[in-house]
C-alpha cells in the first residue's frame, strides 16, 4: 500500500499507539481547528476567477500567462532562448489524500508558446512524457536536462518536431524516489558555468556533445535556487526562508583541517520570519496550534522557490530584492537585501502585508522565474493538497476530506507580475539563431535573463569569432557586461592573460573580484608577474579583499603567504576573511602564524590566527603543534594577543557535543607551556588554560589509562573491513552535508560528533538512515536504497571515528530493522525514536 499505516512498527512496539497518519505525533490525531475560527469555503476556481482573489503590492498588476487545461500541476519552469516556456508537470503528485497512483508515469515536460503575441500562451507541445514525478528542467547545448529522480536525462529532439526522440541517462544517482519533498532539483546554470542543484551534493559541467562532468559540492536548500549578479547562490528550506553562499563553497573545502568554515550556507533571514496570509489557513499540518486568533499561520512553514530579481522592468528599488513563495500561506514574499561590511542581511519589504496574497486556498505558488520581458513569473500548482502523504497529519487529512480539497486535481497556472504602467513587448526573438556577435551585445542588457542566456549559448558554442568581441567588452563594456564577458571567455576556454589584466584594472569591484578569481590557474602555475599584479590590486571594497584572501591561497609562494599576512592584519576582522585565508593554507598554517606573530602590531589578525591555530592542532603535525604550544609560555612565548588567539584556536580544536560542551581531544605531545600558563594565578588566560588542559589527552598524561589509537585493536578483521568500506561511503555520500569530521552544518545537517543518536541505540540510528529524520522543516533523506552492508559500514565508521568508541553495527542488525519498519516511507520524529527499545 502506498498509504502506509506503520503496522510493522506497531507489532514491534506493542506499547506504542497506532498512528493514524504518517505525519502524526503521538497523541495529536484527534486535534481540531479551534471552534471560534470560521473557515471560508475553498471552491475550485477557473483561472480568471482565481486571478480576482490575488492582491498584489501597489504599483503592480498580475496577468495570466498560462492556465489549465494548457498546463497541469506545474512545479518548475524555464524560458527557452525563443521565449517559449518549458514547464515541468508533476501530474502524479498527491491526486488524492492517500497519494495513490503516485508512481504512475504521468509526468510531462511541456513547451508553451504564445502564437498571437497577446501575452497569453495558447499552444502546448509535450516534449517528453511518461515520467514519474519529474522535478526540474534545463536547456543545455542541443538538448534538455530533465530531472526524474533517481535519473537525470539528457533528451534531444533530432527531427525538429518538438518532441524528444532521444533520451540518454546522464546520472543515475540524482536524488531518490521515496520522499518528493526532499530530493534533488534545481539545474541552475551559474555565472561560473557550473550547473547547480538544490538538495543534492553534486554540481555539473557541460562538456559538449551531450557529455557532462560532475563534482562534489555542498548540499544547499530544498526546492529551487537563484543567483545574484556576482553568482552568489541563494536557497532556502521550508522553515528556513533565505540563505546564501557568500563564499564559493569549493574554497571552503580546500583545507581538510578547517572545520565549520563560515561563508557558505549563510542564514540571511530568521527561521521564524513572520508572514501575513490574506485568508484563514487551517489547511496546514498542525494548524490547531500554529494559527493565530484570526486563524492564520504567522511564520514561514513552506518557503521555497527563491529568486533574486535582476531585471530593469520593476522600479529601481526592486533590483536585487529576493522573492520566495509560500504555498501553505498562499502568498509570495519580497525581501530587501542589504549588503554592507562584507555580508548580506534580509528584511521584510512590508510589515503586515506581502507582495502577493490570495483569498483562494488553492493558490499554491511553488516556484519563480525571471522572464525575458523583465517580469516576475510565478508557478502556481493550483490545488487543495500540497502536503505529501508521508508528512500529512490526521488533522490535515480531516481538512482535506471535510472541505473537498482533493477536488480540482490536474490544474495549474503561471502568472506574470508587471508594473501597472508597463507595456508588454510583442517583438519575437530567438537567441539560439542569432550570431555570436549578436549574443555578445546581449551581455549589455539590463535584464539578467538576456545576459545569462547569451552567456550560456556562447559558452556552448565556443565560437573563436566571439573571443575578440568578448575581450573588447571586458575592456570597454559596462560593469555587468564585463563580468559576463570574463566568465563567458573562461567557460568557452578562451580567456587569456591580457584580458585578466584588463579586468584587474576595472573600477568596478565585481569585475575586479572576478578577474582575481579567474587568475587562479595562472597563479597556481607560478606566474610571478601576474601574481604581483594581483597582489597589488587596490582592495577598495570588501568583496575585492575577500577574493584576494581566497585567490592568493592558490599561489603557494612565500610572497603570497606574506600577502595573506598583510590581508589578515588589515582585514582579519571582516566577515569571512579568516575562513578565506585559512582555507588556502593547508599545511602552511604554522608558517603563517609565525609570520603574523613576528609583527607586534598584528593583533587585527587575531581571528585568522585563531582559525589557523585550530587547523594546526587538528592536523596532528607533531613539530608544528610543539612549536605552537611552546608559544603559550607566559614569559618566552607569543605576545599577549597571540597567546590568547592560540588558546582560542586550541578551544576550537577540541571536539564539542551538539549542545556545545567540550569533549576530550588528543595531542601528540605534552603541552608543558599550557600547563605552566594554567597555574598563572586568577587570570582569564590561566583559567582558560586550566579548563582546556582538563579536556586534553597526551602520551604519558598522569592518571590516564593507556588508550589504543589503532582501530584494528578494537575491531575484528570483519569489522575492520566494514569500517573501511564505511569510510568510503561516508566520504562519498554523507560528508558533503555532515562534514568530513562529523561537525555538521547549520540549517543543513546536524552534527554527528558525539551525537546521542550516533553513540546511542543502534536501532534508532538504523531507522534514521533507512527512513530519514525530520526536524523543524528539515529532513534527512532516506538511504534505504543502500544495501545492509553499506549502511552497516557507514554507521560503524561514524561510531568508531573522531574519538567515538561505540559498538560497531552489523549488516544483520540493519536487515532486522529494515524488516521491522517494513514499507514505511515517512521520516522518523523525535518522539517516535524515543520509543525504540
Amino acid at each position: 500500500m502506498l498509504f502506509h499505516r506503520l503496522l510493522p512498527l506497531a507489532l514491534l512496539l506493542t506499547t506504542a499507539p497506532l498512528l493514524a497518519q504518517h505525519g502524526d505525533k503521538p497523541g495529536e490525531a484527534q486535534q481540531a481547528v479551534p471552534g471560534h475560527i470560521k473557515t471560508p469555503p475553498a471552491p475550485v476556481l477557473v483561472a480568471e476567477e482565481a486571478l480576482k482573489t490575488l492582491k498584489v503590492a501597489p504599483g503592480f498588476r498580475v496577468e495570466i500567462a498560462a492556465a489549465d487545461p494548457l498546463v497541469g500541476d506545474p512545479v518548475a519552469m524555464t524560458f527557452g532562448p525563443d521565449g517559449r516556456i518549458w514547464v515541468v508537470e508533476m501530474r502524479g503528485f498527491m491526486r488524492n489524500a492517500d497519494g495513490k497512483g503516485e508512481m504512475e508515469k504521468v509526468g510531462t515536460i511541456s513547451v508553451l508558446e504564445d502564437t498571437d503575441g497577446d501575452g497569453r500562451y495558447n499552444k502546448r507541445t509535450v516534449f517528453l512524457d511518461k515520467l514519474v514525478l519529474p522535478r526540474a528542467v534545463a536547456l543545455v547545448g542541443d538538448g534538455v536536462l530533465v530531472a526524474e529522480p533517481p535519473h537525470l536525462w539528457f533528451c534531444r529532439d533530432t527531427n525538429g518536431d518538438g518532441v524528444a526522440d532521444e533520451k540518454t541517462e546522464v546520472f543515475s544517482d540524482y536524488g531518490g524516489t521515496s520522499n518528493p519533498e526532499h530530493t534533488a532539483n534545481g539545474l541552475m546554470w551559474g555565472l561560473d558555468n557550473w550547473i547547480y542543484n538544490a538538495n543534492h551534493t553534486q554540481r555539473f559541467r557541460y562538456l559538449g556533445n551531450g557529455k557532462f562532468a560532475s563534482e562534489s559540492t555542498l548540499a544547499r536548500g530544498q526546492w529551487g535556487l537563484s543567483q545574484d549578479d556576482t553568482g552568489r547562490i541563494f536557497h532556502n528550506s521550508n522553515s528556513d526562508p533565505l540563505r546564501a553562499d557568500l563564499v564559493p563553497t569549493a574554497y571552503l573545502r580546500r583545507n581538510p583541517f578547517l572545520t565549520n568554515a563560515a561563508g557558505g550556507n549563510v542564514q540571511l533571514a530568521p527561521a521564524d520570519l513572520p508572514i501575513w496570509p490574506g485568508r484563514v489557513t487551517p489547511g496546514v499540518n498542525r494548524g490547531y496550534k500554529s494559527l493565530n486568533a484570526e486563524g492564520k499561520i504567522t511564520a514561514v512553514t513552506a518557503a521555497c522557490g527563491p529568486l533574486v530579481y535582476r531585471s530593469g522592468l520593476f522600479p529601481a528599488e526592486f533590483y536585487n530584492n529576493a522573492f520566495f513563495v509560500e504555498p501553505a500561506g498562499n502568498l509570495v514574499k519580497r525581501m530587501i537585501l542589504t549588503e554592507a561590511d562584507g555580508t548580506i542581511t534580509a528584511r521584510n519589504a512590508y510589515e503586515g502585508s506581502e507582495f502577493i496574497t490570495s483569498t483562494d486556498e488553492r493558490f499554491r505558488p511553488v516556484n519563480t522565474a525571471n522572464g525575458p520581458d523583465g517580469a516576475l513569473y510565478i508557478v502556481d500548482m493550483y490545488r487543495g493538497i500540497i502536503q505529501h502523504r508521508i508528512y500529512m497529519t490526521t488533522f490535515l487529512r480531516k481538512q482535506v476530506e471535510e472541505r473537498g480539497l482533493a477536488d480540482g486535481i490536474g490544474m495549474g497556472r503561471i502568472y506574470r507580475i508587471m508594473p501597472e504602467t508597463a507595456v508588454r513587448s510583442k517583438v519575437k526573438f530567438n537567441l539560439a539563431t542569432e550570431s555570436s556577435a549578436q549574443l555578445v551585445t546581449h551581455l549589455r542588457a539590463a535584464n539578467s535573463w538576456w545576459r545569462d542566456t547569451a552567456q550560456r549559448l556562447l559558452v556552448e558554442r565556443r565560437d573563436p569569432a566571439a573571443a575578440p568581441l568578448l575581450r573588447e567588452m571586458v575592456r570597454s563594456g559596462p560593469p555587468l557586461a564585463r563580468l559576463h564577458a570574463l566568465w563567458t571567455l573562461d567557460g568557452s576556454g578562451q580567456l587569456d592573460r591580457d584580458t585578466i589584466l584588463a579586468g584587474l584594472g576595472s573600477t568596478d569591484a565585481r569585475v575586479v573580484a572576478a578577474a582575481i578569481r579567474l587568475s587562479e590557474p595562472l597563479l597556481a602555475k607560478g606566474d610571478d608577474d601576474l601574481y604581483r599584479r594581483v597582489a597589488d590590486v587596490d582592495a577598495f571594497a570588501p568583496n575585492v579583499t575577500l577574493q584576494l584572501a581566497l585567490s592568493l591561497g592558490e599561489a603557494k609562494s612565500p610572497e603570497a603567504l606574506a600577502a595573506l599576512v598583510g590581508i589578515a592584519e588589515r582585514a582579519g576582522r571582516q566577515p569571512y576573511i579568516a575562513d578565506a585565508i585559512v582555507s588556502g593554507l593547508a599545511g602552511r598554517e604554522f608558517d603563517f602564524i609565525t609570520r603574523v606573530l613576528a609583527d607586534p602590531k598584528g593583533d587585527g589578525a587575531a581571528p585568522v590566527l585563531k582559525l589557523a591555530a585550530g587547523a594546526v592542532f587538528k592536523s596532528g603535525d607533531t613539530a608544528h603543534i610543539t612549536g605552537l604550544l611552546a608559544g603559550l609560555d607566559p614569559k618566552t612565548g607569543f605576545p599577549d594577543w597571540g597567546r590568547a588567539a592560540v588558546l582560542d584556536g586550541l578551544e576550537r580544536f577540541l571536539p564539542k557535543t551538539p549542545e556545545g560542551k567540550l569533549v576530550a581531544g588528543n595531542l601528540p605531545v605534552e603541552p608543558r607551556a599550557l600547563l605552566l600558563l594554567s597555574v598563572q594565578g586568577n587570570t582569564p588566560e590561566g583559567k582558560q588554560a586550566a579548563r582546556l588542559a582538563g579536556f586534553l589527552k597526551w602520551p604519558g598524561k598522569p592518571g590516564l589509562e593507556k588508550e589504543s589509537a589503532d582501530i584494528a585493536a578494537r575491531l575484528t578483521p570483519e569489522q575492520k573491513v566494514l569500517f573501511d568500506k564505511g569510510r568510503i561511503t561516508f566520504a562519498t555520500i554523507c560528508a558533503a552535508c555532515h562534514q568530513a569530521g562529523g561537525e555538521g552544518m547549520a540549517g543543513l545537517a546536524p552534527q554527528l560528533l558525539y551525537s546521542k543518536y550516533v553513540l546511542g541505540n543502534e536501532r534508532q540510528l538504523a531507522r534514521i538512515v533507512l527512513n530519514g529524520k525530520e526536524k523543524e522543516g528539515l529532513a534527512m533523506p532516506p538511504l534505504r536504497a543502500l544495501d545492509d552492508e553499506t549502511i552497516a559500514g557507514a554507521l560503524t565508521y561514524v561510531r568508531q571515528s573522531w574519538g567515538h568508541n561505540a559498538p560497531p553495527v552489523s549488516p544483520a542488525t540493519i536487515a532486522e530493522v529494515r524488516k521491522a519498519v517494513g514499507d514505511r516511507e515517512a521520516p522518523w520524529s523525535e518522539e517516535e525514536l524515543q520509543t525504540v527499545p
